[in-house]
């Protein structure tokens, strides 16, 4: 059980403090119900308080050791004052000047008040005029600096028909609109002096529309933020107001400091959240604005209804007897498939038993089977048509054997990349993310090159299918390559990725080898020699040397050169079972591809490595 401490501040006056309306604050760190109880006039003795100064203003500190005995209350003190502590209460009552204590209406108010606790958190999309709310927010333009204010702009990601409408981000461009300060029609842009690098922080990083809210902050919070706050930084404000703002058309925001007579007076209503920290400790508001800032930056980036999409539904629809004919068809040609399968089917021998895979009751599907482009038959214009799917999204088991990897050396099997805001999302998947770049989005300064980088697996493997003993020799096997992520690896060879070039690394790099040996053999031994005598053919063509003798590995590369096989020899591994899935990504159309993924854009099919397991020892 957790013992949570309260915070009560009491204000003292004795002799020396009388003439001072402020006096002294007393600071009581207690359990809720040993909190003392105390009245207008109360006359209080505490032993053993710890002097501070605190802000420029002295006050006091109670510790464990404190001892608080208030007069004409109900609580029973624990060490019994003496004789002459009773007669300086009487003597201080009687003497000091009581102009600055509150009468007994006065203070039960607002010691009322102050035990109201209420959550005033709202969503952007919620605040209305004349409200005050706690909001959590990502600063998305610097802030600005009015000298007694700053004015600065955010979002949560949720919209409020009330704010402004932000149309464009383009630099030059305000809301559509271009700046060009008194030349409407660009006459001068070819004088002008380059960009101000600071222009950057003054370009909008938030989203469009009206997801945006202006917040004007003042003293003392404003000078936090003129030294903490900058763009894509997350912060929590308390006890915003909201209202119009000058044009009264639109919602803004409002941080004001408490009155100077206040005990709030000097509180800092901005509290800096950090995305990255423990993600048990992040607070869940936090973490579902950061997934709706995912979220609209995917909407955004890939629009809804792809062109498949649109293909599907500008085509017309079959009619009732056309549909009834394709389903008796398809099912007829799948029951025959199954019948030929099932004729044919030999069991794989000698199957990995150190490798296991997801779904074992699902029954394994030729590797050339999955490979097989998929058809999709339609009608236009009343008549038949079919349409070669670019991919489809779709989940497979099947037997294969590894014949190759890349990167050829294990040492990058890891690779590094900047954390990011979205790494505290659980649904989050770093797939999409260049782990070459250092890139940060718009978030710069000393909070993005404070950030550290995290290491995950990202390596493919070429399989290889298994054919049937009763298989044609001379077919050849089909193969692909699969992509293995960094969840995939890690179930794959449970291990944890790091810098595996590192000196720390090393133990964790033999045991990355250990596993992948179960899982290929030699294959990494022959790659390793294959690569040598390409060097070394280089070198003898460099040289203009005589081929090596036969014997020497001379077949094999003049073999690889002319395509016929990868030069690696008969490799010694085991088939296993596996799961491929296979999916889409978009990529840059070529010179005469067919931009079928958007302008520029095509589908490329591939295929990932998941649900399989190497065991471990």
């Amino acid at each position: 059980m957790i013992l949570q401490d309260y915070k009560s501040s009491l204000t003292l006056y004795d002799l020396s403090t009388q003439g001072d309306p402020e006096g002294i604050d007393l600071n009581v760190f207690r359990r809720k119900e040993e909190m003392p109880t105390v009245e207008a006039g109360d006359v209080v003795v505490v032993y053993t308080a710890k002097h501070q100064i605190f802000g420029g203003n002295s006050s006091l500190l109670t510790s464990y050791r404190t001892d608080i005995h208030v007069y004409a209350a109900r609580q029973i003190p624990s060490r019994k004052p003496g004789d002459k502590e009773h007669e300086y209460v009487t003597w201080l009552y009687e003497t000091i000047d009581k102009q600055y204590i509150p009468d007994h209406e006065d203070f039960s108010a607002r010691a009322e008040l102050s035990m109201k606790v209420r959550d005033r958190f709202s969503l952007l999309a919620d605040v209305q005029d004349r409200m005050f709310a706690d909001l959590i927010v990502q600063v998305v333009r610097q802030p600005f600096d009015l000298g007694d204010k700053v004015c600065l702009w955010a979002s949560d990601w949720t919209e409020n028909a009330s704010f402004f409408h932000k149309t464009d981000d383009s630099p030059g461009w305000t809301d559509g609109m271009p700046v060009r300060d008194g030349d409407p029609y660009g006459y001068t842009s070819k004088f002008k002096k380059p960009t101000d690098p600071r222009e950057a922080d003054r370009k909008w990083s938030g989203p469009l529309g009206k997801r945006s809210i202006q917040l004007t902050c003042w003293e003392p919070h404003a000078d936090f933020i003129r030294d903490q706050v900058e763009i894509g930084t997350w912060i929590h404000l308390r006890k915003v107001q909201i209202g119009y703002g000058h044009n009264s058309t639109n919602l803004e925001g409002f941080l004001r400091g408490e009155m100077d007579y206040s005990i709030f007076s000097d509180t800092i209503k901005v509290q800096i959240l950090d995305p990255q920290a423990d993600p048990e400790k992040i607070d869940p508001r936090l973490r579902d604005a950061i997934r709706r800032k995912r979220d609209y930056d995917k909407e955004r980036g890939h629009p809804k209804g792809g062109p498949k999409r649109k293909a599907e539904e500008s085509l017309p629809k079959d009619n009732t007897k056309a549909r009834r004919s394709t389903k008796r068809a398809a099912r007829q040609k799948a029951f025959e498939e199954v019948e030929a399968k099932e004729s044919k089917e030999q069991l794989i021998p000698d199957l990995n038993d150190l490798i296991r895979c997801e779904n074992p009751d699902t029954k394994p599907r030729p590797l050339s089977s999955i490979l097989e482009p998929v058809i999709y038959h339609t009608t236009i214009a009343n008549e038949p048509v079919s349409l070669e799917l670019p991919f489809t999204c779709a989940k497979d088991r099947t037997h294969a054997r590894v014949v190759d990897f890349h990167p050829s050396s294990l040492e990058d099997f890891a690779v590094s990349r900047r954390r990011t805001d979205n790494d505290c999302l659980s649904d989050n998947s770093a797939d999409d993310i260049d782990p070459d770049s250092d890139s940060d989005g718009n978030q710069t300064g000393p909070r993005r090159s404070s950030r550290s980088r995290v290491w995950e697996w990202r390596f493919a493997l070429k399989l290889e299918e298994i054919q049937p003993p009763l298989a044609k020799k001379d077919k050849r096997p089909a193969t692909v390559w699969v992509h293995v992520g960094n969840p995939q690896a890690q179930l794959l060879t449970d291990i944890d990725a790091q810098d595996l070039r590192a000196p720390d690394g090393e133990e964790k790099l033999g045991r990355l080898r250990e596993q992948m040996f179960k899982l290929w053999g030699d294959l990494e031994e022959r790659k390793v020699d294959r690569d040598s005598r390409k060097r070394e053919l280089r070198d003898r063509i460099l040289r203009k040397m005589p081929p090596p003798s036969s014997g020497a590995g001379g077949e094999e590369l003049e073999e690889e050169a002319a395509g016929q096989n990868p030069g690696l020899g008969q490799i010694s591994n085991k088939p296993f079972a596996c799961c491929i899935q296979q999916y889409g990504v978009k990529v840059e159309a070529e010179e005469g591809e067919e931009d079928n993924a958007g302008e520029g854009k095509r589908w490329q099919r591939m295929f990932g490595l998941f649900g399989t397991k190497i065991a471990s020892d």
